[in-house]
């Protein structure tokens, strides 16, 4: 299986995700935050994978850590909060915060490539999101977890079929 393959099925499987728990707003929270949870841990298992066979000590080590926090919260999603919910709005602001800076940080010599920009909206959208909960901005994360976490994947998924496709031309080049 070529590298750009595992891409493209964790973006896919992001987007899919997020697409899911976007258009299913009549459920309760618990229900999309549970099938976002198993998305995070399908995402991260496939990151961790693509840590693994990453060839630089760099990539692997953010992949490793970015791959961590997605299955840690993956797992505090599917199967409750850990104590009065403090930490799982504290490590889902940082996990989209981190998550936007290293999407920001991995595309920065990129800059006249086609996929700077959509990987650069998508570290965005991810760090402002994770500024809102961090900051606590009032009844935001009570009343939007399930859309907030939706975009997130969304956004997940936009960079790595970005990353996908850029691999592939890279890859196999015609």
């Amino acid at each position: 299986m070529k590298h750009w393959m595992i891409f493209m099925g964790t973006g896919g499987i992001a987007v899919l995700g997020g697409l899911f728990a976007l258009f299913n707003p009549a459920s309760a929270v618990a229900t999309t935050a549970t099938i976002t949870g198993l998305a995070l841990l399908v995402v991260g298992a496939l990151q961790a994978y693509s840590a693994y066979r990453s060839p630089s000590l760099q990539t692997r080590a953010g992949a490793g850590v970015l791959a961590v926090l997605a299955i840690f919260m993956g797992l505090t999603l599917t199967f409750g909060p850990f104590g009065d919910g403090s930490l799982v709005r504290l490590l889902l602001g940082l996990l989209l915060l981190g998550s936007g800076a290293a999407k920001v940080w991995s595309v920065r010599h990129l800059q006249r490539d086609q996929i700077f920009l959509p990987v650069l909206i998508a570290g965005a959208v991810s760090a402002v999101l994770g500024l809102i909960i961090l900051t606590g901005f009032p009844g935001f994360l009570a009343n939007a977890l399930g859309i907030v976490l939706a975009i997130e994947l969304l956004s997940v998924g936009a960079f790595m079929i970005s990353l996908a496709l850029r691999r592939k031309r890279t890859e196999d080049p015609a």
